[in-house]
């Protein structure tokens, strides 16, 4: 579909169109889903493919620059925290712009808050601020997956501070804008669309166009930070078309009306469900299932379904087919009171990158311009939620920014150091291929494989699960955690095998090993 087409939205998903209908932004909300959908259709037609949107050298006589700044942010969401505190506690001058509107996203975010801390101590949010944004606080959190054809059987894995805390993102990120338009220096644009960048000695050149208008715009910046998300056209060119290996195609919705009670049809505002399957493949999709309520008093309710695949698959990966099949799945998954009604709907792909060898590393930057974000292929592997990772290295990205700008260290060779590649998180990214199906699976491998996990875990101190769901597995609680699953399930290394192949397969026990060494320096360093 190379156009947005109402009528045949209407048609072929019906189920989609009826459950918005109510909404006064349904049409908004639809045109929000195609574009998205039409950017990853413009990738996969051509996955290894570019268009050349980065200029190095003289910029052209008739481009000329309305105002400079210290940091041009494309992407007015992850961008826009990480613009906020550049002002804010750096005295950069700044300016965000987005295709849409500057604070605003189409996800909730679900987060801890050990992890929420981090804005605290970096000085964006006082914790006062951060709590307006906070709609509920959950006591426990579980993981289940479908058990019914599979040999091994587990009763939900329960966890606590792990995605218990649910945020309002739209208030927080409100938070954030409304800090940076009191700064005198710093602007924010909304509805203008990122169109090329022309990089020389001095500056870097960001030419834009008006979304409604066409109108272009130039600004130069001495850097240039793109957040503009999972297809990034910055980020595939320095990543010579290769710049996601990974996708988690995601939709839901936030809805009123889901009963209350603690049957697992049922909806527990205190309970969030991090990982959840009713059936096995399908498809070859291991659809999965989220559930985390947002405030009790509003009686709202994100639900989310999902898979995990790679970019080179032939599945389809259709966010208006997913939310199709959402809709006809959701009953089976959660009960619908007669009142049951959407508030807004939810969608994306969420991006990965796998580390296959110390060469292989993603490039999230060149000269003067900088990848963070779903750009940089930031996510965490098992759960699929870049706001966390972003979270958890905020400190760390903005610090290095501000050290880049202070000693004018804008090249390419130091601006690749600003980035949240660590060994433990390639080694996770790993151990997350095993939720994707392969050709030769059978239906119920992935939940029988995930119930030997969660079996482990069971058997392990509380704090391995944490830490596996955070991203920052130590190597002592991964290798208890790899000899506990492989006793329940002698046949998960002949599963990794068939999911990395072998050369894969060395590579996650080289990062393994590598993720060791790294901990073993830093202990000797402290």
């Amino acid at each position: 579909m190379k156009e947005f087409d109402l009528t045949r939205i209407s048609k072929d998903y019906p189920l989609l169109v009826q459950n918005l209908s109510h909404l006064a932004e349904r049409e908004v909300y639809l045109r929000r889903i195609w574009s998205v959908e039409q950017r990853w259709n413009e990738f996969v037609s051509n996955p290894n493919g570019f268009e050349e949107v980065i200029f190095f050298g003289q910029k052209p006589k008739s481009i000329e620059a309305e105002e400079h700044f210290d940091i041009i942010y494309a992407g007015g969401t992850l961008g826009l925290f990480h613009a906020t505190l550049m002002s804010l506690k750096y005295g950069r001058k700044v300016l965000v712009f987005d295709a849409f509107e500057v604070g605003r996203t189409h996800r909730d975010w679900n987060i801890s808050d050990e992890e929420l801390a981090e804005f605290v101590k970096s000085g964006l949010f006082t914790e006062q601020e951060i709590e307006r944004a906070i709609v509920n606080r959950y006591q426990t959190g579980f993981v289940k997956f479908y058990d019914a054809n599979s040999k091994i059987k587990t009763p939900p894995f329960h966890m606590r501070n792990v995605l218990n805390v649910a945020v309002e993102a739209d208030k927080l990120l409100g938070l954030a804008l409304e800090k940076i338009k009191r700064t005198m220096r710093s602007r924010v644009i909304n509805f203008l669309r990122f169109r090329r960048a022309f990089v020389t000695k001095e500056a870097v050149l960001v030419e834009c166009e008006e979304v409604e208008t066409g109108k272009r715009r130039v600004f130069s910046a001495r850097l240039f930070i793109d957040a503009t998300g999972t297809n990034s056209p910055v980020s595939r060119q320095i990543n010579s078309g290769r710049s996601i290996t990974h996708v988690c195609p995601t939709v839901g919705t936030v809805a009123k009306g889901f009963l209350k009670g603690s049957s697992s049809r049922e909806v527990d505002f205190s309970v969030g469900e991090i990982l959840v399957s009713t059936e096995d493949i399908s498809d070859g999709r291991q659809l999965i299932w989220e559930g985390f309520a947002g405030d009790p008093e509003r009686d709202e309710y994100t639900t989310y379904l999902f898979f995990y695949d790679s970019v080179d698959s032939n599945t389809d990966k259709s966010l208006f087919r997913l939310f199709e099949e959402y809709f006809e799945k959701l009953p089976d998954y959660k009960a619908q009171g007669k009142d049951w009604k959407v508030v807004k709907p939810v969608f994306g792909y969420i991006p990965s990158f796998h580390h296959r060898g110390w060469k292989n590393l993603k490039q999230v930057a060149t000269d003067r311009i900088l990848l963070i974000g779903d750009a940089a292929g930031l996510s965490s592997p098992l759960t699929f939620c870049g706001f966390g990772s972003y979270v958890r290295n905020f400190q760390k990205l903005t610090k290095l920014v501000e050290e880049a700008l202070e000693s004018n260290s804008l090249q390419q060779e130091w601006l690749s150091k600003i980035n949240t590649y660590e060994p433990n998180v390639a080694q996770m990214a790993s151990l997350a291929e095993f939720m994707r199906p392969v050709p030769k699976s059978k239906p119920s491998v992935v939940n029988e494989t995930m119930n030997s996990v969660m079996m482990a875990l069971s058997t392990l101190e509380e704090m391995v699960a944490r830490e596996l769901f955070q991203d920052r597995i130590r190597f002592s609680s991964l290798r208890k955690l790899l000899v506990k699953t492989a006793t329940i399930n002698p046949k998960v290394f002949k599963l990794m095998i068939e999911h990395l192949g072998f050369k894969g397969s060395l590579w996650w026990v080289a990062n393994i090993f590598e993720a060791f060494w790294v901990e073993k320096s830093i202990r000797q360093s402290l």
